[in-house]
């Protein structure tokens, strides 16, 4: 029996290749959803625009349909020191917008402005939140490593209870369980989902199995990371069920370990 949590690829995983790609990919690795990025930098922002991202749309919606492939999140808005509406979807708004019609649950955001203090940064968040609302889209704060308690005061801080959450960045092979399973406790309701690093994954293998044995099993678990853009470049399918496998592992309990192999 695999674990009960959902899930997700993020589509940097795959870079150069787009969602479409991605999403094709995942039918029998036993991952159920993928992240997609839509907005916040040059590169991707052209796939989505005009009548080329209406096309493109149009083919991914169908290809989900078909995969019975979910998206997670998209992203990324990037914040600063204010949020003026978007209603013409030129920016932002767009992302909101792409979250939606995916029937993404969640919207990742970053502040890309440095300094500002956190009653600022709580202001504009709270604005984000505010016009994530009509979309259905939940906005998640991204990334807040596990192993800096210092961010993860200050994100809470800065997230409204009950409104939006966090990114949880846990190290594979630096963290305990202990730490991971303090950290979620800490984070409570504000815990969006856990993102993983797949060049972290791939390298501990088996001996970082049970990492995550008391995550809940409603929280999501991706797997992504900034050092791990286009770490799936060939391959692919066999690639994602290698890493699904190493996933479940750490999400498997000791005991649950234990009885497993008892029967085998």
């Amino acid at each position: 029996m695999h674990a009960a949590n959902r899930l997700a690829v993020h589509q940097s995983l795959v870079h150069p290749r787009d969602a479409l790609e991605l999403t094709e990919a995942l039918p029998g690795t036993g991952w159920h959803s993928v992240g997609l990025h839509v907005g916040g930098t040059a590169e991707v922002e052209p796939w989505w625009r005009g009548g080329a991202g209406e096309r493109n749309l149009a083919r991914l919606v169908a290809l989900l349909l078909e995969t019975r492939v979910t998206v997670l999140d998209v992203g990324r808005v990037q914040l600063g020191t204010g949020l003026p509406r978007d209603d013409v979807h030129a920016g932002h708004g767009r992302v909101l917008d792409l979250g939606a019609r995916f029937g993404a649950r969640y919207v990742t955001a970053r502040f890309a402005t440095p300094g500002l203090g956190r009653t600022e940064r709580a202001d504009v968040f709270a604005q984000l939140v505010e016009q994530a609302r009509p979309y259905r889209v939940l906005p998640l704060l991204a990334p807040v490593p596990a192993d800096r308690p210092d961010v993860v005061a200050d994100a809470v801080a800065v997230v409204p209870p009950g409104s939006g959450g966090v990114v949880l960045d846990v190290p594979v092979g630096s963290c305990t369980p202990e730490e991971v399973e303090a950290v979620v406790d800490t984070l409570g309701e504000t815990l969006g989902y856990v993102r993983l690093s797949a060049r972290q994954v791939a390298a501990a293998g088996a001996r970082a199995a049970g990492l995550l044995a008391t995550l809940p099993p409603h929280v999501p678990v991706a797997l992504g990371g900034e050092d791990s853009p286009g770490f799936l470049h060939e391959d692919v399918g066999t690639r994602l069920t290698e890493l699904h496998g190493l996933v479940d592992g750490l999400l498997e309990h000791p005991r649950a370990r234990a009885h497993r192999q008892a029967g085998a």
